[in-house]
């Protein structure tokens, strides 16, 4: 199935499962779908039964959002407690659809608990008490977390599973490897017919050498080693180190969460000669979760220049995590979006295309292991290979028969889709807004298309247009589908070429002078134009956006 085909499928209201091989796109359906609903204001709630994969999307886990945190069973009298909490109850109220990422990770009785308090607190008894729900995951990734002594027991053995009538998005395209022997490779990984053919092509990634500076990330299986190996790496580069400190505004228990669940650190220490790892996605940017690089300088407000593997050197500027509910920001943390890279764990390389790894699959010790190792990089090349063992190449054999069902489901789901014109999806598209209480006219994304229809018009002067309407900064980011680190880079180059002036075109973005005049009182006692020495006078009282935008504001 196509990405379209599983994003109409979604937009019709269905129950769905959506799956497909490393880098089928996924988490992009995902997030396209989530568009729409915002478009067309239709509440979602957006999780993933671990923190990593939740901020890949801006969510929370599904323990969190539903109230049982890490409880796997509960009384008819818990589950009255729960109805008694009034931003359980209004959650629950005013959701329509329920996004559920990774979920291969998430144990059955977890998703029949999930069940029984939706149907609860909707006071419906259909699955999920009526909301649309949107399964999503791979089984050939890492399993549920279980004791020795626990048979692993997959979603697909939910009661809920059953009764949720399920339509199969298999996504069959390939967009993280291009290299077709190494997908060739992984898919017989997948199909359990790995064969002499294929052992010789991984034995030839033994020790393989990589040309350029640039070291491969070393993925392993357990914890013990990466911090000692990055710790050792960054101290034996000479110079002191610059340091950059996450900040974090809103619900302390949701940051707290955003903090545990997201890739970058809360103090980052960086030199020049630092291999890092972008830990964010940022397209316009130019980099992916996962993109390498080196730190080569420094620039003169103080964020690192980074010089990727194909060679193309982005300022890597604050970046944001949030996690979002009835349209606005419930916890928000800035960082940059680095983590230092010359090792990294399997579990946490989840949803990232790395350029290169290097890894010893040895050690590994649950099925399926190997495989999402191995999935993390984009090619061949990019491979070096210290050792395997057979459980890294083998697969759990129920999963693979499952998996085959899968395929048929999702193939008889694409001849269903087949069968209605352009004109009977828009209407079923149309009817699932409406019951769904959303609006048909999406105003906003109306509005975004207009500006991009103009392909000669620039990045730059699609952001300066939004400005000259005085749209705030939060509203450009998402309306244009970026960051608000991406929008102010976006405004402080238009400043800096005279294209706008912040005395008069940003005068709505500027902050009351509260705020502004001890800002600037900073940046004069600093002597310099840097944010963080100016983030360290104030003591964190600001955020970096904050005192970014302040700057604009500093005459002559």
């Amino acid at each position: 199935m196509t990405q379209q085909e599983a994003l109409d499928i979604l937009k019709m209201g269905h129950n769905v499962y959506l799956t497909g091989s490393a880098g089928s796109g996924k988490t992009y359906v995902l997030n396209k779908y989530i568009e729409h609903l915002r478009a067309h204001d239709v509440e979602v709630g957006i999780t993933a039964s671990t923190g990593i994969a939740a901020t890949h999307m801006n969510g929370v886990t599904i323990h969190s959002w539903c109230g049982t945190g890490i409880r796997t069973a509960l009384s008819d009298w818990e589950i009255e407690a729960l109805e008694e909490k009034q931003y359980l109850w209004n959650r629950f109220k005013k959701t329509k659809v329920l996004i559920i990422d990774e979920v291969s990770m998430l144990h059955a009785q977890h998703l029949d608990l999930v069940d029984r308090i939706a149907r609860s607190m909707k006071r419906n008894d259909a699955p999920f008490g009526g909301l649309q729900v949107v399964l999503c995951g791979d089984f050939f990734q890492l399993p549920p977390v279980s004791r020795e002594s626990e048979e692993v027991n997959f979603v697909y053995h939910s009661n809920a599973w059953r009764e949720m009538d399920l339509n199969i998005c298999y996504l069959e395209e390939q967009h993280r490897q291009g290299d077709a022997v190494f997908v060739n490779m992984l898919n017989k990984i997948r199909a359990n017919e790995v064969d002499e053919e294929m052992i010789d092509i991984l034995k030839s990634r033994h020790n393989a050498v990589f040309e350029g500076e640039l070291k491969p990330t070393k993925l392993f299986t357990h914890n013990i080693d990466v911090d000692s190996i990055n710790e050792k790496e960054i101290v034996e580069l000479p110079g002191s180190a610059k340091v950059f400190m996450m900040t974090a505004r809103g619900n302390p228990f949701l940051v707290e969460t955003l903090k545990k669940s997201c890739l970058a650190p809360e103090k980052l220490s960086l030199k020049p000669g630092a291999q890092v790892m972008f830990v964010k996605n940022n397209f316009e940017a130019g980099y992916v979760n996962g993109t390498l690089g080196t730190v080569i300088n420094f620039e003169k407000d103080g964020t690192p220049l980074v010089r990727t593997l194909s060679g193309k050197v982005i300022n890597a500027v604050y970046e944001s995590w949030s996690i979002e509910e009835d349209g606005k920001v419930k916890a928000e943390i800035s960082q940059i979006p680095l983590r230092l890279a010359w090792a990294i764990t399997v579990h946490k390389s989840q949803g990232m295309s790395l350029d290169t790894a290097e890894m010893d699959l040895s050690k590994s010790f649950v099925a399926g292991q190997g495989y999402v190792a191995l999935s993390r990089v984009r090619s061949l090349a990019g491979l070096r290979l210290l050792g395997f063992n057979n459980t890294a190449l083998t697969v759990d054999e129920s999963i693979y028969e499952y998996d085959k069902q899968l395929k048929n489901h999702s193939h008889a789901g694409r001849e269903r889709l087949s069968k209605l014109d352009e004109a009977a999806r828009r209407e079923k598209i149309h009817d699932f807004i409406i019951t769904a209480g959303g609006s048909i006219t999406a105003k906003k994304v109306e509005h975004h298309l207009k500006v991009q229809k103009s392909v000669r018009v620039s990045t730059y002067d699609q952001t300066k247009k939004f400005v000259e309407n005085k749209v705030p900064v939060e509203k450009i980011a998402e309306e244009r589908g970026m960051t608000q680190g991406t929008v102010m880079s976006h405004i402080e180059k238009l400043v800096q070429e005279n294209s706008i002036d912040p005395f008069l075109d940003l005068e709505y973005l500027k902050p009351k002078d509260e705020v502004l005049k001890p800002i600037l009182d900073a940046f004069k006692k600093s002597g310099d134009t840097k944010l963080s020495p100016v983030h360290d006078i104030l003591k964190g009282k600001y955020t970096y956006d904050t005192i970014r935008l302040a700057r604009l504001f500093i005459k002559g």
